[in-house]
């Protein structure tokens, strides 16, 4: 027979279990920014203790069409001459990416300013 007492953890289990899949599998975006880029080059093969991937030194806009040039680094490849929407944590790794057929015209017109 079920109990209130095994009913409360229950719940409280599936409550933790949520909470922890939120705080540590979605990025905040305090920590994480968003860029419009076109890999010009291919990225450089690297391999440093744990992490195996590529390293990206591209301009890139923000979502206010400021330009800059930052180094990244993402596990799988970014295709070469192809245009991405890419988001990058503090630590400067791709922590998720969309391909993108052109920069949205609000990135552009702000970027001419």
């Amino acid at each position: 027979m079920i109990t209130k007492k095994r009913v409360l953890i229950s719940l409280a289990t599936v409550l933790l279990a949520v909470c922890a899949i939120w705080e540590y599998a979605m990025p905040t975006d305090a920590a994480v920014k968003s860029y419009y880029l076109k890999v010009a080059e291919a990225g450089k093969p690297v391999k440093k203790n744990q992490f195996k991937g590529y390293e990206y030194t591209s301009k890139v806009y923000d979502d206010k069409g400021k330009q800059k040039e930052i180094k990244f680094y993402s596990e799988k490849e970014l295709t070469k001459n192809e245009q991405f929407k890419v988001m990058i944590g503090e630590n400067k790794m791709v922590v998720n990416y969309k391909k993108i057929k052109n920069v949205p015209d609000k990135i552009k017109y702000l970027a001419e300013k």
